[in-house]
C-alpha cells in the first residue's frame, strides 16, 4: 500500500496523491510548472534548466518505456520532485529501470494519482506559484506553508548545475567555447557531430577565461532561473558577441539580449513542452520546438542592430535573435531536441557555417 502525500501550493489549493517509492523525509519546495510533452519524460527529469521547480506532466500515463543511462540530458536529475496522474511500468527493450526507481535513487519525490487536469488549470489562470510536496497526514497550516514559499529562491541556483571546473570534449575541427549555465548532453552531442572540438567553461567563467581559450565560436547555453541574477557576468556575453561567432539557446540567448541593453520578463506560465510553433522571420519556415523556460525577451527593448529572427505563434513572443550584420544567432526554444522534434537542429548548421566562414576569413567576426 503506497503512502498518501499532499502538494500544496502557496495560496492553500492542495492536490492529493500517492507516493511512487518512498515519500521525501521532509517537504519538499520548488516553483511549480507543467510540461505537456507527450513522451521524452526523462529527459525533462534530467534538464538542468529544471533546477528548482516541481514538474507536473500533463500527458497521464507516465513511465511505459523505463529509464535508460542513454537518454539523460545530465547525469542526474535536476528537478526537486515530479507529479503526474498515473506511473506506468515499464515495456521496452532498451529500458534499464523503472522511471520511479531511476528518480528515487537521486532522491526525487513523485507523487501519482493526482488530478493534473485540474492542477494544470490552476497553474494556466493563476499562473506559476511555489509548492509544498509533503508526507505528512494532514495539510500543512498556513504559518508553516507561508514560512516554506517567503523562505524559497532560486537565486545561485546557475552554479548548483554548472560543471565546477572546465573540461573538453575532443573533436577534430575548429574550437568552440561552450558556457555552461545548466548545459544539456544534446548541446555537446550537436556540436560533437558537426566535428567542433569543445571546451566547456563554468558559468563564473570571465571574459579572460574566454580570451584565453581561443575559440573559433561560442555556445551560451540553456540554464535555470531569472536571467536577471547573472546581469553581474555579462562581460563575457559581450566579448563572445563582439569578437566571437555566436550561439545563445535560451538563457543564453536572454543573456545576449541583456548584455545588449535590453529587458526581459517574467511569463504567465511559461513555455515547457514539445510542440511550440515557431517561425523563422527570414524565411518563413515553422518549426515546431522543444521549450522549457520561464521568463522571454521584450522585443521593444532591444537596441538597433538586433532583430527578432523568431516568433512563436502561440502568442507572438520572441523566439530568438540575430545581430545585424554579425554571426551572432540566439534560439529561445531548444534545438537540441531533447525531448522534441528535430525541425530547429538547423540552428547549429547556421552556427557552424558561421564559425566556419569566420575562420576561413569568408565573413568578418563582427561589425
Amino acid at each position: 500500500m503506497t503512502a498518501e502525500g499532499l502538494l500544496e501550493l502557496a495560496d492553500g489549493r492542495r492536490f492529493a496523491g500517492r507516493w511512487l517509492g518512498d515519500p521525501p523525509p521532509s517537504p519538499v519546495v520548488g516553483e511549480v510548472v507543467f510540461n505537456t510533452a507527450l513522451t521524452g519524460y526523462q529527459e525533462i527529469c534530467t534538464d538542468p534548466s529544471y533546477a528548482g521547480q516541481i514538474v507536473v506532466l500533463t500527458y497521464p500515463l507516465i513511465g511505459s518505456y523505463g529509464a535508460a543511462p542513454a537518454w539523460r540530458e545530465s547525469a542526474a536529475p535536476a528537478l526537486r520532485g515530479l507529479v503526474v496522474h498515473q506511473a506506468e511500468s515499464a515495456s521496452h527493450g532498451d529500458a534499464a529501470m523503472e522511471l520511479g526507481e531511476f528518480l528515487g535513487a537521486h532522491g526525487v519525490p513523485v507523487l501519482t494519482n493526482v488530478d493534473t487536469r485540474a492542477l494544470t488549470r490552476c497553474l494556466r489562470d493563476r499562473g506559476t506559484e511555489v509548492g509544498v510536496l509533503h508526507a505528512g497526514e494532514g495539510p500543512l497550516s498556513d504559518a508553516v506553508r507561508g514560512e516554506a514559499v517567503r523562505e524559497f529562491n532560486l537565486v545561485g541556483i546557475v552554479d548548483s548545475v554548472s560543471t565546477p571546473r572546465a573540461y573538453v570534449v575532443d573533436g577534430d575541427g575548429p574550437t568552440v567555447a561552450v558556457v555552461d549555465y545548466g548545459l544539456k548532453t544534446g548541446i555537446l552531442d550537436e556540436l560533437s557531430r558537426r566535428g567542433f572540438r569543445v571546451v566547456v567553461l563554468p558559468a563564473s567563467a570571465t571574459a579572460a577565461d574566454l580570451r584565453a581559450v581561443a575559440a573559433d565560436g561560442v555556445v551560451l547555453s540553456n540554464g535555470p532561473g531569472d536571467p536577471q541574477d547573472l546581469v553581474g557576468r555579462l562581460d563575457l556575453v559581450r566579448q563572445a558577441v563582439a569578437h566571437h561567432p555566436t550561439l545563445g539557446i535560451c538563457l543564453g540567448h536572454q543573456l545576449v539580449a541583456l548584455a545588449a541593453g535590453g529587458h526581459t520578463f517574467p511569463l504567465k506560465f511559461g513555455h515547457h513542452g514539445s510542440n511550440h510553433p515557431v517561425r523563422d522571420e527570414k524565411t518563413g519556415q515553422v518549426d515546431i520546438t522543444s521549450h522549457n523556460h520561464g521568463y522571454a525577451v521584450d522585443g521593444r527593448s532591444l537596441p538597433q542592430g538586433y532583430r527578432v529572427r523568431f516568433t512563436n505563434l502561440n502568442d507572438h513572443t520572441v523566439e530568438g535573435l540575430e545581430l545585424e550584420g554579425c554571426p551572432v544567432i540566439t534560439v529561445q526554444h531548444h534545438p537540441e531536441a531533447g525531448p522534441g522534434p528535430h525541425d530547429a537542429a538547423r540552428v547549429f548548421d547556421e552556427f557552424a557555417a558561421h564559425v566556419h566562414h569566420v575562420r576561413e576569413g569568408r565573413t568578418a567576426p563582427h561589425a
